[in-house]
């Protein structure tokens, strides 16, 4: 399945700024001049990516 909605897009240009998993569990958001990205979801998701030598992760707080 395509990522893009326009196969003709340079995408080089831009990203999209938001996916999230079919069944809604998890979303990864980000733009082509963001440092880094967002993700959210279930906890061993989360550590998952924390204890992943190859991705550079931090938590960040959660918003009261």
């Amino acid at each position: 399945m395509s990522l893009y909605d326009a196969p003709e897009a340079d995408l080089t240009d831009f990203s999209p700024a938001n996916f999230r998993a079919e069944e809604r569990s998890w979303v990864l958001c980000t733009d082509h001049d963001l440092w880094g990205a967002e993700v959210a979801g279930p906890t061993a998701l989360v550590e998952a990516l924390r204890n992943d030598a190859g991705v550079e992760a931090v938590r960040l707080p959660c918003a009261t």
